[in-house]
């Protein structure tokens, strides 16, 4: 009896394992993309800067935000973007630095952000790149004394 129950065992062994070592080639044949990385899209901030007390266009003043530095054209339009931002809520902070002082007349640094607070994105590619958001955000520096 002892015989036959381990002569029983051995061949229930045998079958387990050669169903598992089919089943496992057969379902490792089929070829998985990897995929590595993290979500990320484009976050834009844009618009005006303007003198508070004439409403004058301002040219030159330096825009940084992040990594990304701007300078408004003679319109007084600035554009600053981060390509890498987390698709998510976000707050970006941005300095607004008069350089040329005597050229368009001498202006207070502003220190301020601008929040993207459940924002929308398009032109995704359906995987890791959600797509771009941008924003309008006027600006009206103080002139110094």
């Amino acid at each position: 009896m002892y015989m036959l129950k381990t002569i029983f065992l051995k061949i229930s062994n045998i079958i387990i394992v050669s169903c598992l070592t089919i089943l496992g080639f057969a379902v490792s044949c089929k070829k998985q993309p990897d995929e590595y990385g993290t979500p990320y899209a484009v976050f834009k901030v844009n618009g005006n800067v303007t003198n508070n007390q004439s409403n004058d266009k301002i040219s030159g003043i330096r825009v940084i935000m992040n990594s990304d530095t701007s300078y408004t054209d003679s319109n007084g339009f600035y554009s600053v973007l981060d390509k890498w931002g987390f698709p998510s809520d976000q707050t970006y902070y941005i300095h607004f630095q008069d350089i040329d002082s005597i050229t368009n007349g001498s202006f207070n640094n502003l220190d301020t952000a601008v929040h993207f607070i459940n924002p929308t994105f398009s032109n995704g590619d359906g995987n890791w790149y959600s797509g771009e958001t941008s924003k309008v955000f006027d600006v009206k520096l103080n002139p110094k004394p």
